[in-house]
């Protein structure tokens, strides 16, 4: 089914949902819009924002639902409609299951189906329907995992907490949605707005806006997003230059909310990145060191990085914000403000004109293929750099087309072109320098905030240990994703140093950064006044709670509890997380320090067994089972762990050097050199290597 054919099938489920929408059984939507508001709902209409989850219905099933099948070495799959249900019979090793279809989850390129099993929470099924025609390899059933990959009981087998709808997915999907979890329960009681992404979902004050036109006062529908100003084409040098005001940042943070990998911090509709949501930074794996997108982060951490934002680009500038379309097409859109004469031509992109690698899009925002099939590009509209994209393994753009050719001739060819282009100054030599270069880049206002923040996280040990008057200095910053990450790296400091400027986070006008100062209290160990910051504290335990019901959540709550000295309810929240990951190795961690500091060791290392099972060769792991076995003077046992685990780092010095340290105290003086003396040649500056050193 080609996607004009979805957006009809859209139009006939939109009517209903006005019809039912006007019969007041759901609080809001376009209907409460749609007599001032005409035009904008129609093109909203057109979107996929308005069909983005529906109630399964044949008008929302794109999915071959007549008896159809799917098979694998692992799962047999069969797809049914009966009395107007929408049915799966799933054949998982020895048991076989019958499921109904309550909603479907997106609409092109692939569209997934939501089924309830059971406490309130509905799960994404991993076999989709790819909605892409048929020329194009869809009108089928296909698996998003590898089969054998995930079984059930794993973590991210569909049945799993990672493809859980409440926690994973819900809040872009639907408007005004709040997730209600019971952490005491361990269910939920999600509740929404707005089946599908409509008016509330960016106009958080629609509704407050509606009811005062009706009785003829005024009132804003929620924060200003419109583009304010105008942009002047750029003339041969001289870049774009926006006339007029520049605008705020609301539209993009707002766009941003759903179009970005963020955690949420409040259950509550609505809300902007960098208050209500934290951005992910710029991390391996999630980004390749040059910047580029590696795993599903979508598009905000990427757009942050652009000249573009920079400058004051705003995603309307491109988008229509109701169709979700471009614009125009092809490189007019680009050409509203990058004069066509001196980028459209040859003596820029050096390929024919009108040919794929005279696309803007083709060189400056590549794409990345997720889901299988679901084809998306970047947003950090970078300069091709075959050279950077070498040194940092990032896909080199130019052999995205010429796929018989080698990243070798990438490089000689872009050089050919701009022989002054290989200069080290991109986001991936930066992070290659020195404390002092990244001080001076850190300080520089003129680079992108998302940049500094990462930055400054990336070298956040040091800096708080060093250089605390520029921590300080940036957590003045004008930037609230700096203030967040400027005090999310107090935790590395002693408590009486770190304190009072902690405090003064609690204060900060973005609730991100408030969680953030709080959180780095909880990890020193050391709260805050509680009825000074009761609102503060309120906020977080608020989060902890929203958080708890992931892996990652029950670890922050543990820890929150250890600092009040709950001791065993912290362990019996780790013994949560792990029953929901049974290989998620932060809990394991977390939860072995418990254990230890109760001298219970052969637990300890029973704990990190049963994780091992689930996440193998996992270097911390077996690196921390060492050196409890050194405790338990288990030695051969201990130095094949911390062996292990150095050969699993060569990229760090640490675990190297406590293996050697060990060998050399168990008197295995000639291997303690030879490991020693490995890690002097990777690194020759590093003192306490040369300090063991002196002592074999």
């Amino acid at each position: 089914m080609e996607l004009n054919d979805m957006m009809k099938r859209g139009w006939r489920l939109l009517a209903i949902c006005l019809l039912v929408l006007a019969g007041g059984t759901a609080v809001a939507g376009p209907s409460v819009c749609v007599d001032c508001h005409e035009g904008e709902v129609a093109e909203w209409s057109r979107s996929q924002h308005a069909v983005a989850m529906a109630e399964a219905s044949p008008e929302a099933v794109a999915g071959d639902f007549s008896g159809a099948r799917y098979q694998d070495s692992e799962l047999a799959v069969q797809f049914l409609e009966k009395d107007g249900q929408f049915v799966i019979h799933t054949r998982e090793g020895d048991e076989k299951r019958q499921w109904t279809v309550r909603y479907t989850f997106g609409v092109y390129p692939l569209q997934q189906y939501l089924i309830d099993i059971g406490d309130g929470r509905l799960q994404a099924f991993n076999i989709a329907w790819d909605t892409r025609s048929k020329s194009d390899g869809g009108q089928r059933w296909f698996r998003l995992d590898e089969p054998g990959q995930n079984r059930p009981g794993d973590a991210m087998h569909w049945t799993g907490v990672y493809q859980n709808w409440n926690n994973q997915c819900a809040d872009c999907h639907s408007a005004g949605l709040e997730r209600h979890y019971d952490p005491v329960e361990d269910r939920y009681h999600t509740e929404w707005q707005h089946v599908a992404v409509s008016c509330t979902a960016c106009h958080d004050a629609a509704l407050d806006h509606a009811s005062a036109q009706r009785s003829g006062d005024s009132l804003a529908a929620g924060v200003q997003l419109a583009a304010v100003g105008a942009w002047l084409v750029s003339e041969g040098k001289q870049p774009p230059r926006l006339k007029g005001a520049k605008p705020g940042s609301k539209q993009v943070a707002t766009c941003g909310q759903c179009h970005s990998l963020r955690t949420s911090l409040t259950d509550s509709a609505g809300g902007q990145v960098h208050d209500q949501f934290s951005l992910s930074r710029l991390d391996q794996p999630l980004y390749y060191s040059d910047g580029r997108v590696r795993e599903e982060v979508f598009v905000l951490g990427s757009f942050e990085q652009s000249k573009m934002f920079q400058a004051g680009v705003v995603c309307s500038d491109c988008h229509n914000p109701h169709t979700g379309k471009l614009k125009i097409e092809g490189n007019g859109v680009c050409a509203q403000c990058h004069n066509a004469g001196d980028y459209d031509t040859p003596d820029h992109h050096h390929h024919p004109r009108n040919s794929e690698g005279a696309q803007c899009v083709s060189c400056h925002m590549p794409e990345a293929t997720f889901m299988r099939i679901d084809d998306r590009r970047e947003h950090s509209f970078m300069v091709p750099r075959p050279d950077v994209s070498k040194a940092s393994g990032s896909p080199d753009v130019c052999l995205a087309c010429h796929t018989d050719q080698d990243r070798a001739w990438s490089i000689e060819t872009v050089g050919s072109w701009y022989p002054d282009l290989y200069q080290p100054d991109t986001w991936h030599h930066v992070q290659q320098r020195n404390l002092s270069e990244v001080l001076a880049y850190l300080a520089d206002e003129g680079e992108p905030a998302i940049r500094r923040a990462t930055l400054l996280e990336q070298h956040g040990d040091a800096l708080v240990a060093r250089h605390m008057s520029v921590v300080g200095r940036l957590a003045q910053s004008d930037h609230a994703v700096i203030r967040e990450s400027a005090y999310r790296v107090l935790r590395h400091g002693e408590t009486g140093r770190v304190r009072n400027l902690a405090e003064q986070g609690l204060a900060d006008d973005s609730l991100a950064v408030r969680l953030a100062a709080f959180e780095s209290m909880v990890w020193s160990g050391s709260l805050p006044d509680s009825e000074r910051w009761a609102g503060v504290k309120r906020e977080y335990e608020h989060y902890v709670d929203m958080q708890s019901d992931l892996p990652a959540g029950s670890v922050l709550k543990a820890r929150y509890l250890m600092a009040g000295d709950y001791v065993y309810k912290a362990e019996q929240q780790l013994k949560r997380a792990l029953a929901k990951d049974r290989g998620y190795v932060p809990a394991t961690i977390l939860l072995t320090d418990i254990l230890r500091s109760g001298d219970r060791n052969l637990e300890a290392v029973r704990a990190i067994d049963q994780t091992l099972e689930h996440s193998p060769d996992e270097p911390q792991l077996i690196h921390l089972r060492g050196l409890i076995r050194i405790r338990l003077q288990d030695y051969p046992a201990a130095l094949a762990d911390l062996e292990r685990a150095y050969e699993l780092t060569p990229g760090q010095w640490l675990f190297g050097y406590r293996y050697a340290v060990a060998l050399f105290q168990l008197g295995q003086k000639d291997r303690a050199r030879q490991v020693t003396q490995a890690l002097l040649q990777r690194y020759p500056d590093n003192a306490q290597l040369r300090a063991l050193m002196s002592h074999l």
